[in-house]
């Protein structure tokens, strides 16, 4: 019999000594066992070895000690005072170890409120004994979600068929991710990301706003020695996001190695939806898109026929709050008269995103021709730098000051735009989703809507969302709920919305699900009117390029208006 598969045991009861058999892994050991007795089991173990195995209480509660070789105390096992309770322990060094089995004292039993039984039984059973080599071993490459795609190229492997010629015609014809059901499974879906490597592949790391997890979560794994290299992941069939492909990735996260995943990280080949980049724009200057069956859909985004275009004005405006300068582009709706009006007005932030990624000049038509929403001038400022988009978007009282003392006056100046606050609405994402915030409450005369998306609730002036903050839990989050907490109740309306998938998996405080969730609910506490939706993706304007257009619907959308 190998030594590794055999107990040598010995029972002892009442100080003297039962023989028995020696114990094969998993073959059982019964017992009766009477209040202030005890049975001791020995095991002769070598240095790392490790023991695992349970004890079935029987109308009886046992306690169970592991003893070192010197007689000296290694670790008690708890758990449950009836029924079956796990156990497992580390040899630290070589020699014969001791495990008791016993019954509580009586002291114990009164701790506990637990009256002794007159006697009862008990079940022994070692389960595992393993040396520290044979529990180190690398474990063989499990997949925690199956393709059914892969899972058919693999048994063609094992068929013998190693070609996987066919099996890249089919997914450069499908793109990708592949996307396959799963069954009885209405809500999810699987999600496979695909790579065609070579002998210069290391690693390939799918980089992508529906991430919710370690990086290390998302590389891809090699099939065999082919050229096949994949990820599956479950999604819900809603989501919508933006992602791309890093390949031979640094595979570190807050190093200075991060910076050459700049240089790896490239759109998907196989996947014809880019998203982020120009029509001359390399696979190294785009991301891609996915958009799986049951995402929402986006119609105000693209430019439809019968939408009269309005016109972008561009300007400069200076700050005497701010001491800088810098761009705006107004959007004057299709009609618009200076003797007209006054109209509606909208105030965004991050003016080239939402000139490019969102293309809300586009969306303004398609709402207004829709009478969706009633004309509406739209005001977008650009950031001088982005060192100074960190310092003023954050609640910044003289950045907000600057938009309803300078900006806005400005505006009326040169545009016939409404002083009603209840038809003006300041919107961002992001730290502009916070600014637009802050923004309202500080100026609630100006503004009476605001429109946030992806808010960056989770700041606050002492902290710093970053590695630097992992396990800092002097500094508090979400500043700006508890300024609203303070606050009376102000006239002012809310559109937030938050992806599902914008949590903080560094665990430093900067998740916008959960900092927007928690805004929401203060808000509500107050009494505000609040518009709160959730989109299936993370923080990117792939999904914020639909949103605007809800949240505009809402907060001076007309009633009645025509269907889309």
């Amino acid at each position: 019999m190998k030594r590794a598969a055999v107990i040598a045991l010995g029972l002892f009861c009442g100080g003297i000594a039962i023989a028995q058999d020696s114990l094969t892994i998993n073959q059982s050991i019964e017992r009766e066992i009477e209040p202030g007795t005890a049975h001791s089991y020995t095991i002769q173990l070598n240095s790392g070895d490790y023991v695992a195995g349970w004890i079935d209480q029987q109308g009886i509660t046992v306690l169970a000690v592991a003893f070192l070789p010197d007689g000296s105390r290694l670790r008690a096992f708890g758990g449950p005072r009836e029924g079956k309770r796990q156990f497992a322990f580390i040899a630290d060094g070589a020699g014969i170890y001791r495990l008791e089995v016993r019954t509580p004292t009586s002291a114990e039993s009164a701790q506990d409120g637990v009256e002794l039984p007159a006697r009862g039984k008990y079940e022994l059973r070692i389960t595992e004994k393993l040396s520290l080599d044979e529990r180190l071993k690398p474990l063989p490459h499990q997949d925690k979600y199956s393709s059914p795609a892969i899972d058919a190229l693999r048994k063609q492997f094992a068929a013998g068929d190693k070609s996987t010629a066919s099996f890249w015609r089919q997914a450069a014809q499908s793109g990708t991710p592949l996307v396959e059901p799963i069954d009885k499974d209405e809500k999810y879906v699987l999600v496979t990301f695909l790579w065609r490597g070579n002998r210069d592949t290391r690693n390939v790391v799918v980089v992508g706003s529906f991430e919710t997890k370690p990086m290390t979560d998302y590389v891809m794994t090699q099939l065999a020695d082919s050229d096949v290299w994949y990820l599956t992941v479950k999604l819900p069939n809603s989501a919508r996001f933006a992602y791309g492909l890093s390949l031979n990735d640094p595979l570190t996260l807050y190093s200075p190695r991060d910076v050459q995943r700049r240089a790896t990280i490239q759109s998907d080949p196989l996947n014809p939806r880019r998203w982020f980049c120009g029509a001359a724009a390399s696979k190294y200057e785009c991301q891609s898109m996915a958009e799986l069956p049951n995402a929402p859909p986006q119609p105000w985004i693209v430019k439809k026929d019968d939408s009269p275009a309005g016109k972008i004005d561009k300007h400069k405006i200076k700050s005497d709050l701010l001491k800088n300068e810098r761009n705006i582009s107004v959007y004057t709706p299709p009609g618009y008269r200076s003797d007209g009006g006054p109209y509606a007005l909208l105030v965004l932030f991050d003016e080239g995103a939402y000139l490019r990624n969102v293309p809300t000049p586009i969306i303004l038509d398609n709402l207004i021709a829709a009478s969706k929403i009633p004309s509406t001038v739209a005001v977008l400022i650009a950031n001088p730098t982005q060192e100074s988009r960190d310092k003023e978007l954050p609640p910044n009282p003289d950045f907000a000051d600057f938009l309803a003392k300078e900006l806005i006056p400005w505006v009326r100046a040169h545009y016939n735009i409404t002083t009603d606050p209840v038809q003006t609405v300041v919107g961002g994402s992001s730290f502009g989703g916070i600014a637009a915030t802050y923004a309202g409450l500080r100026h609630p005369e100006v503004f009476g809507n605001v429109l946030c998306q992806s808010g960056s609730f989770w700041w606050a002036p002492d902290h710093t969302f970053g590695p630097d903050t992992y396990t800092d839990a002097t500094t508090e989050t979400g500043w700006l709920a508890k300024e609203f907490i303070k606050s009376p109740k102000l006239p002012l309306r809310f559109w937030m919305d938050a992806g599902v998938f914008e949590v903080d998996p560094t665990a430093s405080g900067g998740s916008i699900l959960e900092s927007s969730r928690h805004m929401r609910d203060v808000l509500l506490a107050k009494g505000y009117e609040v518009h709160y939706q959730q989109f299936i993706s993370g923080h990117d304007y792939v999904n914020w390029r639909g949103t605007l257009a809800d949240g505009l619907i809402v907060l001076i959308g007309r009633k009645g208006a025509s269907k889309q």
